[in-house]
């Protein structure tokens, strides 16, 4: 099953290369569209990386004006990462080509083939949300979300 997950997921990150963006980026710019404002830090705990890590994926971010680094008002020190209209506009195309894959590989399923992927799915998500991963408790902790 693993493998079969994974071959999607590939399948779903090259259909939307075009992008331009790694797949750790378009990561990281979706959490930060989700989370924003948001400190790196924060952010690199989100994604499982290293905060140097992200601190040059969001360095290209905002390189490519898909992000801007602003003062958190809570502490001068710090800096906050927020999307840009440009982030924004290229994770909904992202969103809209790995719809747009699933929806003509769905197609090519019979209507009790899609029942069936649909309940899977379902199944596996609400089994996978419902137990906490390694990491998840410390995302959780700090207002996370997918």
């Amino acid at each position: 099953m693993y493998l079969h997950l994974t071959r999607i997921t590939r399948t779903l990150r090259a259909r939307a290369a075009g992008s331009g963006l790694s797949a750790g980026a378009t990561a990281s710019l979706w959490t930060i569209i989700n989370n924003a404002p948001i400190r790196v830090t924060t952010l690199a705990d989100a994604e499982s990386v290293s905060a140097p890590t992200m601190s040059k994926i969001v360095g290209d971010l905002v390189d490519r004006g898909y992000a801007e680094r602003v003062g958190d008002p809570d502490d001068a020190r710090a800096k906050l990462v927020r999307p840009t209209p440009a982030g924004r506009e290229v994770i909904a195309g992202v969103r809209l080509l790995r719809t747009r894959t699933l929806a003509d590989a769905l197609e090519t399923l019979s209507p009790a083939d899609r029942r069936t992927v649909d309940a899977g799915l379902r199944l596996l998500s609400d089994a996978i949300s419902d137990r906490p991963g390694p990491s998840e408790s410390n995302t959780e902790q700090k207002g996370i979300t997918a």
